[in-house]
């Protein structure tokens, strides 16, 4: 436990040696959040169990990417607590928002990794379903809502970005900043099928690098959260990787085709533009593309619907919606807003 302070005010964090040795560890986060976790998990896994109710310690892993997420935080969190009567250490972004109020029965639990292990046993940390797919069912394909790699391997490269888009909080919130090596991660690759290349923000350098080692092992690869102004500099690697047939599914977060809405977030309006076009010359070879995307943007005063969905269809075999959300977290809000975007009140 310590005392921290960041942009988001002062607080106090736990830490994973103020878990004890029976966890029960859930994910109501993204694939990178959930995959720091079971590297941990995997290199203690004599730690976890998978019943919340043996457990010591409970850990939900949380995402405030929208108040809609941070709502169903709050929601898996208190289910828990109901059951158990035990306190609920939050993980995962959430955690790093000390501008958020969180309940009494919860506790904040710092970024939780270790950085080289391979993920063997990936049942360790719970994936709860996505909340935005009411009717989500696990045994759907790879390409139904809130399905995207959620059966896949996540190969770690690294965690942080050095972006400064204004809708993000990333480099806030993911902890210390780190990049593997890609041939160090070989054996890791070699072991697992339908591997996917992890990170909040790949870098140039290792796409090109992984983009080798697919084609010398022959072995096809996926990618997810790669930025538009990263995808365009591996261009000639990607299309190579395609026509060999060694390029699963890209995922690059465009995030709006509108170039008044890409300046208002601070993104690079030329790089998503080429990105994607980039992008429908890999659908074109077979790749399967995804995105996300942020609707109802307020540009000066503005909301941007951001919703064509007949635009989205030509470039894209797979995208998500994330609602615009300011930062500023009101649960009353969160729950009007839930009824309107997943509920369709």
């Amino acid at each position: 436990m310590k005392k921290v302070k960041n942009k988001f005010g002062e607080g106090t964090i736990y830490e994973k040696e103020d878990l004890g040795r029976k966890i029960y560890a859930t994910s109501a986060a993204c694939m990178s959040v959930w995959s720091d976790m079971l590297s941990y998990a995997n290199k203690y896994p004599e730690y976890f169990v998978d019943d919340p109710s043996k457990a010591d310690s409970i850990v939900v892993l949380s995402c405030q990417v929208t108040d809609l997420a941070v709502l169903n935080d709050l929601k898996v969190a208190a289910r828990l607590h109901e059951l158990t009567g035990k306190y609920i250490y939050i993980g995962g972004c959430l955690a790093q928002r000390m501008d958020i109020p969180l309940p009494e029965f919860t506790r904040r639990l710092d970024v939780v990794r270790e950085i080289g292990i391979e993920l063997e046993d990936t049942s360790l940390v719970h994936y709860e379903p996505p909340f935005w797919v009411p009717d989500f069912k696990e045994e759907d394909n790879n390409l139904k809502d809130g399905h995207l790699f959620r059966n896949y391997y996540p190969l770690k490269l690294g965690a942080g970005c050095h972006g400064k888009c204004k809708y993000c909080t990333i480099r806030h919130t993911r902890g210390e900043v780190y990049e593997t090596i890609p041939k160090d991660q070989i054996e890791e690759f070699l072991n697992h099928e339908h591997v996917v290349l992890t990170s909040d923000s790949p870098t140039v350098k290792q796409i090109k690098e992984w983009a080798v080692i697919a084609k010398e092992t022959n072995k096809e690869i996926s990618i997810r959260n790669i930025e538009p102004q990263n995808l365009i500099q591996c261009e000639e690697e990607l299309i190579e990787l395609a026509k060999l047939g060694l390029l699963d599914i890209v995922h690059c977060p465009v995030q709006s085709f509108d170039e008044k809405v890409l300046r208002a977030m601070n993104r690079n309006v030329d790089a998503t533009y080429k990105a994607i076009d980039l992008l429908l010359r890999l659908r074109n070879l077979g790749v399967i593309t995804a995105t996300n995307i942020i609707i109802d943007y307020v540009v000066n005063g503005e909301v941007i619907e951001n919703h064509d969905r007949e635009q989205l269809n030509k470039y894209f075999d797979y995208y998500s919606w994330n609602p615009y959300f300011d930062g500023n977290y009101d649960i009353i809000k969160a729950e009007e807003r839930y009824n309107k975007y997943i509920l369709k009140k």
